[in-house]
């Protein structure tokens, strides 16, 4: 029988010897001119196995950045089979100006970054999800770290760049039993062995409630704007999935590709059709349903497919007798959203708490069903699994409504609804509205 002590000796060096770091260059970041520019910083990654997985896989990346204003920058993480993620996306507020000494894990025990203030120094949970890296490829080749400075005037420089491999590298955030290609474990939410798994949509109150802010009419680059972030989680049965056919169309003109501008000015749309899928016994089989349309978005920091009519925001005032209606004072323009998996809802935390319950794999049956990388492909999937939610913060294009300059300082509602014109199925439409209110000063 072998001693114990030499087996916990062994074991610790079996850990070591699968804990890898590689290193990569830093450099100047290009501040944003006339076009956008993407910084790539390369690593270069020999000698691990072939295969990295939920087992033994990337786990960490930590870096030190210095710029004037990091809520200007995009920081993905590319990988040699091209699979990329978000790490953080125009985080830091109006002041933060840097990362330093900032590593990004799933189970960062400094929480979300996008909670957190510059200089970030600690472990943080990035805005993507790390697992979407450790898909079975072969990680050795050449991996980037990706910047994209989004706002001219500000420029600033990486100066330390590298990333880690080990044993279990995503905690929390790995396989779930129930799984499009094995529905033993889905489960229906009356009990039988036979129905539609329906996703459920609803807006997280904590990212908004967070991240908002009036900005007044004399700000150089906000200007008298109510901005605030929007994550959108799914709390279903099944997944929100959608996927193009490369149809394109001006109005009812069929057109060539995406790249097609219309003769009034806008992007030419795809049809896109609501993937339902429905456990049967064992299996996992699936109907489609005509649902909408998309476009190629173009916009500073996106370059990839949004999906039309996804919300609408607005600026409300209650009636104060209980009986007048309210009137909806503003509008937001942005009304689209590229679906993916930006983060996973965790019971052990209260993002994802909704109604006196906090959401995740202890209650929801099917946490995890789906998996939506990006939305860079006109013709692929996008869409939000099961337990997982897609966030679009307060920096980024889009996400405000505008003041008009007379309105009246005072209390207002800020409403985001999801779906607005009913285009996709649910299993619960009635709480597909988030509303708070809110002081405006109207400056």
């Amino acid at each position: 029988m072998i001693n114990k002590t030499i087996l916990f000796l062994l074991l610790l060096l079996s850990n070591q010897l699968y804990a890898q770091v590689f290193t990569g260059k830093g450099g100047t970041i290009k501040d944003k001119q006339e076009g956008y520019v993407v910084d790539s910083f390369p690593i270069k990654v020999k000698g691990l196995p072939n295969r990295i997985d939920s087992n033994f896989g990337i786990a960490k990346i930590c870096l030190n950045i210095s710029h004037p204003k990091v809520s200007d920058l995009k920081i993905e993480l590319l990988s040699p089979d091209g699979t990329s993620i978000w790490l953080t996306n125009r985080n830091g507020g109006d002041t933060g100006s840097g990362y330093y000494s900032t590593c990004f894990r799933s189970n960062g025990m400094s929480g979300y970054v996008h909670q957190a203030e510059s200089p970030f120094t600690g472990e943080y949970i990035p805005d993507g999800r790390l697992t979407f890296l450790n898909n079975g490829q072969n990680p050795n080749g050449t991996w980037y770290l990706l910047i994209q400075d989004l706002r001219a005037e500000n420029k600033g420089s990486l100066t330390q760049l590298n990333i880690t491999f080990e044993n279990n590298p995503t905690p929390g955030d790995g396989e779930t039993p129930c799984r499009l290609d094995n529905g033993i474990a889905c489960k229906c939410p009356d009990g039988s062995q036979n129905c539609d798994l329906l996703p459920d949509l609803i807006v997280l109150p904590a990212f908004t409630k967070q991240q908002v802010k009036e900005y007044p009419h004399n700000h150089p680059n906000y200007p008298g704007q109510l901005r605030f972030a929007v994550s959108i989680a799914n709390i279903g049965d099944g997944p929100i999935e959608t996927y193009g056919n490369n149809s394109w169309f001006c109005g009812d003109e069929a057109v060539a590709d995406s790249s097609i501008i219309c003769d009034d000015g806008s992007h030419a749309r795809q049809k896109v059709f609501q993937r339902i899928y429905q456990k049967d016994g064992e299996k996992i089989k699936y109907k489609d349903r005509l649902a909408g349309t998309n476009y190629y978005e173009d916009l500073p920091g996106h370059n990839h497919y949004h999906t039309d009519d996804w919300v609408e925001f607005r600026l409300v005032q209650k009636g104060d007798d209980g009986i007048s209606k309210n009137i909806a004072v503003a509008k937001g323009r942005k009304i689209s959203f590229c679906l993916f998996d930006s983060g996973v809802c965790n019971n052990a935390d209260s993002l994802c708490a909704y109604r006196d319950q906090v959401y995740g794999d202890k209650t929801l049956p099917n946490y995890g069903l789906g998996k939506y990388v990006h939305c860079n492909t006109p013709g692929a999937s996008q869409g939000i699994s099961v337990g997982a939610y897609d966030t679009y913060g307060l920096h980024f294009e889009g996400q405000h409504i505008q003041l008009p300059k007379g309105l009246k300082s005072g209390i207002y509602h800020l409403e985001i609804e999801i779906d607005p014109t009913g285009i996709y199925l649910e299993k619960d439409k009635s709480n597909n509205i988030f509303s708070m209110p809110i002081t405006i000063s109207n400056q």
